[in-house]
């Protein structure tokens, strides 16, 4: 199998998400070395790696594999319904760990206060 898209959409996701390799590994249980060698291609992902990956960065197997361009992650209940959610949703995945975090709970306030 030809895994030049994967190690393509790996390193496009995690510089997308702004963290460095190590954050990556430190999520998914393996060594930096091994998130380097993904994005170099000189290592093949495995399977439990693959699902790994594919929770950190909240998208299907399929995609980081580049066997499909849908971005979204099958076990997912909760996809955006309208352009405005997946607009969203692309904003939110661009920006770092902690700025998401920060503006997670921001959102949240505003949804309490709304409801009031």
């Amino acid at each position: 199998m030809d895994m030049t898209n994967f190690k393509n959409n790996l390193k496009d996701l995690r510089l997308e998400k702004g963290v460095k390799q190590k954050e990556v590994a430190k999520h998914c249980d393996i060594s930096p070395q091994c998130i380097s060698q993904l994005e170099l291609g000189t290592r093949n992902p495995t399977g439990t790696t693959l699902l790994a990956l594919a929770d950190y960065f909240n998208c299907s197997v399929d995609y980081l594999l580049g066997r499909t361009e849908d971005f979204s992650s099958p076990k997912s209940s909760n996809e955006p319904t309208s352009a405005q959610e997946k607009e969203l949703l692309i904003a939110l995945r661009s920006l770092p760990t902690e700025l998401q975090s920060h503006l997670v709970k921001h959102i949240k306030k505003l949804a309490k206060i709304y409801k009031k």
